[in-house]
């Protein structure tokens, strides 16, 4: 009977045992679940916090926005509601201002277009003018000999082209092109030396060739400078005046030269 008690009791010590053991191992597992369970919610927290700052300064800036709008544009308090029919209106009336403004732009391109065609008119009137004053005010001087040369010559030049037009004939005079750059006065310094002066101001040193020079015959004059000037202008001798002509582009000078 003693005997059976001692077993009994060892029995029930076993048992205490391995019933706390698992009640311990339990517990530790659930503590285990819960600490990651706290850990997600606090990786979710932070998440979410992050995205709700950044949600947070979206709309703070569409906040600015519609206040700009009100203050600047729209100047009274609206309804968010009503911003589509607002921005259509705004929209209406600027398509208006636009198309009056592209109708004021295409009448002054006008404008400008007529102007352009009356001073180009005027300049070649003006140019034909003063061709008539010099050649039938002033008195020319021909040069017997190429050393004749020597000093200033003004040139009086006009503007020709070739015309397939039918109507008219061959080469027709025309205004000056806008921007060209033309010979106004050449000086002779020597005999082979000469100072070519354009007529937006600049000037050049080049070469000179008098070739087959006669008093009472056409010749020609070649000027030279590297790559910065190849001309030969052909001369004739007619009436007391050098007449002269090159050949530029798709037209021709023509005119006379004169000592100063």
């Amino acid at each position: 009977m003693k005997r059976l008690s001692v077993m009994l009791s060892v029995a029930l010590i076993v048992l205490f045992h391995s019933v706390q053991a698992q009640s311990k191992k339990e517990l530790e597992q659930s503590l285990a679940r819960v600490t990651t369970s706290q850990d997600s919610l606090q990786k979710l927290y932070t998440g979410l916090s992050a995205k709700y700052d950044s949600v947070r300064k979206v709309c703070l800036a569409y906040d600015n926005m519609a206040e700009t709008i009100r203050e600047k544009l729209i100047r009274y308090d609206y309804k968010p509601e009503n911003i589509g029919k607002i921005i259509d209106s705004l929209k209406t009336n600027n398509d208006s201002v636009l198309a009056k403004g592209v109708a004021k732009l295409s009448a002054l391109k006008d404008s400008v277009t007529s102007l352009k065609n009356l001073s180009d008119s005027l300049r070649s009137e003006v140019s034909q003018l003063a061709f008539v004053v010099n050649k039938y005010v002033n008195n020319g001087t021909l040069p017997a000999t190429v050393k004749d040369f020597s000093g200033s010559w003004d040139l009086n030049l006009k503007w020709l082209e070739t015309t397939n037009d039918s109507s008219i004939c061959g080469i027709v005079l025309k205004p000056i092109p806008a921007g060209d750059n033309t010979i106004r006065k050449i000086h002779f310094i020597d005999f082979e030396t000469a100072q070519v002066h354009f007529s937006q101001g600049d000037s050049i040193k080049c070469f000179y060739v008098v070739n087959s020079f006669a008093s009472d015959k056409p010749y020609s004059i070649n000027l030279t400078r590297e790559n910065k000037l190849n001309l030969s202008l052909s001369v004739n001798p007619f009436d007391g005046d050098l007449y002269i002509s090159y050949r530029k582009d798709k037209g021709y000078y023509y005119g006379f030269m004169r000592k100063e």
